[in-house]
């Protein structure tokens, strides 16, 4: 990995948690974020892991790249590339070292990594408090995606479910 290289995964690894909205955008994207599911519950990274949200696959100095696993069917393609590139980018401008180990074995036994949004509500707080969001993607967009992600939990929030009928009139 050249130093380049290890600044954009570190730049990624900085802002994946501000910005996972754009990975995440919808109540049931989160449902898949859990361990065991070979989807990241983590900012971290390993080398040819498929355990963690960043996977350096290796290779010769040509041919080493990055998969950014966080992303789901549910995405759009391109905002998702935009957050990576735009991540990434920030950790080169900034030369952010890269201190974090890599995570070797299975992601999910080890707290190597801050912790992902666990809901779409989260995640848009924590997209809404990002000052990086606004410096990499402007105010007008970001107040405007943060209230539409926003905007989506709380009608979720408001919604009754058909497990919660079935539950809850099982029990009455």
């Amino acid at each position: 990995m050249s130093r380049v290289f290890e600044h954009y995964v570190a730049g990624q690894l900085a802002l994946l948690p501000e910005l996972l909205p754009l990975f995440a955008p919808n109540v049931n994207s989160y449902k898949r974020y859990v361990a065991g599911s070979w989807a990241a519950t983590r900012a971290n990274w390993g080398v040819d892991n498929r355990t963690v949200a960043l996977r350096v696959i290796p290779g010769s100095e040509k041919s080493t790249r990055l998969e950014t696993r966080v992303p789901g069917a549910d995405v759009n393609p391109y905002l998702a590339i935009a957050g990576a590139l735009a991540a990434g980018l920030y950790g080169i401008e900034r030369e952010l070292p890269l201190e974090l180990p890599p995570v070797t074995g299975s992601a999910y036994s080890q707290t190597i990594g801050t912790d992902l949004p666990t809901n779409l509500g989260a995640a848009a707080g924590a997209m809404k408090h990002s000052a990086s969001a606004r410096a990499l993607f402007g105010q007008d967009f970001t107040d405007h995606f943060v209230m539409t992600r926003a905007w989506e939990w709380q009608q979720f929030q408001q919604s009754v479910t058909d497990w919660e009928r079935q539950r809850y009139f099982e029990l009455a």
